[in-house]
């Protein structure tokens, strides 16, 4: 919890008020809401680490267009506390002080887990990340084709590609 955050906390109770609940309630969603975008954070460096002169995703802040999507925001809150357990039983205190190979062993075992919405996590971060990543323009510069794409076809081959 933020300074300011336990003083508002520690104000109201000293003077003898009762704290209403929707306030601690969002005092203590702050700081869920600021850890759920360093675990997402992290998860976005760890798929698109960038290289060769290239940023890692979190550069951009695509991780934050993630936490802005409602319609995985159910799937953000279980695979955020998958992870952080996962961080827990590596004797690391949350998914991002993990170190890299640790990091990546952690989605591997994400995505091959069966508990629900855990494997959905993983790819609908790994679509929503990647797709904002390779639309950025200083990736995209980065390939030299610059023909067209399939199905319009390849100026140097005849056939689609078996």
């Amino acid at each position: 919890m933020k300074r300011r955050s336990v003083m508002v906390l520690l104000g109201a109770l000293s003077f003898g008020a009762t704290m209403p609940w929707r306030a601690l309630a969002s005092l203590l969603q702050s700081g869920s809401a600021e850890r759920t975008a360093q675990t997402l954070a992290a998860v976005a460096d760890t798929l698109f680490p960038g290289g060769d002169g290239l940023p890692g995703a979190s550069a951009f802040g695509l991780h934050n267009g993630v936490l802005e999507t409602p319609d995985i925001q159910d799937l953000i809150t279980k695979g955020v506390a998958w992870l952080d357990k996962f961080a827990a039983a590596h004797n690391a205190v949350n998914f991002p002080a993990l170190d890299e190979t640790q990091r990546l062993a952690a989605l591997d075992a994400a995505f091959a887990s069966t508990e629900d919405g855990i494997q959905q996590f993983v790819l609908a971060l790994r679509y929503h990340i990647g797709t904002a990543y390779y639309s950025q323009p200083a990736v995209k510069s980065t390939f030299p084709y610059t023909g067209p794409p399939q199905p319009d076809g390849f100026p140097d081959f005849q056939e689609r590609p078996a």
